[in-house]
């Protein structure tokens, strides 16, 4: 059993869904009875299946690792250690992934906060389950949500092996969160926010605000919003380095009309949709969403892996420069990167940021 969990706490983790969610289309209260969720005011009805409630069911797949894969990782995992399933695979792609997955020192930016244990904390769009994981060893409860059912189910047996009873799982996208107004002490968005455009018809800034918002939301006063998210101009792209979102190159650094018309000549008719920003610009966008209090870290070397986190507020980047960062091979590298660090310009050309956006208490 987690070390941090008392009985009371184990007891909570098992409480009806009733008392934890409601209903994403009017925010009243559910009733839970056979094996499903009715609300109380309009009547619409949610199954559970296998423990977990399922707002989103017919979700398209997305993750680190193909979905056939998945599928032959999920039923291995029911007899086996899942960690031994992921490790010891034959197909190349899941051991690639296996890293990522079972790296729970990506929540280490947790200690940031400075939030206590008895903490709620909601992972949106959890993925496979490394932060969930990590969170879990640190707060008395963490909610996991997310949509692709295939990453459902590695979870469920995910935290089912490590004992982790106050992990809920819940199956649903960032538009369909079936939680009270400042009910989480803590919202992470690891490498979420760029993808919150995608097939969903509108402006991505402008969706991008509202699921910020929607986090804004359900924050309590105090609470804090982590978001791990690539830099829109890290040196690799201004030299034509793709994008690890769409795969194409240039896309970031052009500006937001000219990557859309560049995206669909390249084959994708929706246009260039994963919009990532600037620290500057993700400050402005955590702004439009109510946020006041922003700080902004340097993921190092990046967000999945981190080891360092280095506030971008504080000459503490050219001290890490100088002691820890290797220089970059070759002579024009190397010039360039001698003359951003000169213009003080080095920091802002990095991979990834760690942001930490806390909602005030009024």
């Amino acid at each position: 059993m987690n070390p941090i969990q008392s009985e009371q706490q184990v007891s909570t983790a098992r409480s009806e869904w009733g008392q934890l969610l409601v209903c994403p289309e009017c925010r009243s209260r559910f009733s839970e009875d056979h094996g499903r969720l009715e609300c109380a005011t309009c009547r619409k009805e949610w199954p559970i299946k296998d423990g977990i409630p399922v707002f989103a069911d017919r979700f398209p797949y997305w993750g680190e690792i193909p979905k056939e894969a998945m599928s032959k990782v999920n039923t291995l995992i029911r007899d086996r250690n899942w960690r031994s399933v992921l490790v010891e695979s034959e197909d190349p792609a899941v051991r690639q992934a296996s890293e990522m997955i079972l790296n729970t020192d990506r929540a280490n930016w947790h200690w940031l906060t400075g939030l206590g244990p008895e903490a709620r904390a909601l992972d949106l769009g959890a993925g496979l389950g490394a932060n969930a994981h990590g969170l879990a060893t640190r707060y008395r409860e963490v909610i996991a949500m997310e949509p692709v059912p295939e990453r459902v189910s590695f979870m469920r047996e995910r935290f089912r092996q490590e004992g982790l009873r106050n992990v809920r799982i819940v199956q649903t996208s960032l538009w369909d969160i079936p939680l009270p107004r400042e009910s989480c002490d803590l919202i992470a968005l690891n490498g979420v926010l760029e993808w919150v455009a995608t097939g969903r018809p509108g402006d991505p800034r402008r969706l991008q605000i509202e699921a910020l918002r929607n986090a804004w939301e359900l924050l309590t006063p105090g609470g804090y919003l982590y978001i791990g998210i690539e830099n829109r101009m890290p040196w690799q792209y201004f030299i034509g380095a793709a994008d690890v979102h769409c795969g194409l190159p240039y896309v970031t650094v052009l500006p937001r009309p000219l990557a859309t018309w560049y995206a669909r000549r390249h084959g994708q008719p929706q246009g260039y949709r994963n919009y990532i920003y600037s620290h500057r610009g993700y400050r402005k966008l955590l702004g439009h969403a109510g946020f006041r209090n922003v700080e902004a870290y340097l993921a190092v070397p990046s967000y999945n892996s981190p080891r360092f986190y280095l506030p971008l507020d504080s000459t503490v980047f050219s001290y890490f420069q100088k002691n820890f960062n290797p220089l970059r091979s070759g002579r024009a590298a190397a010039c360039a990167n001698w003359t951003l660090e000169r213009l003080g310009l080095l920091k802002y050309v990095q991979n990834s940021f760690a942001i930490l956006a806390r909602k005030e208490t009024s």
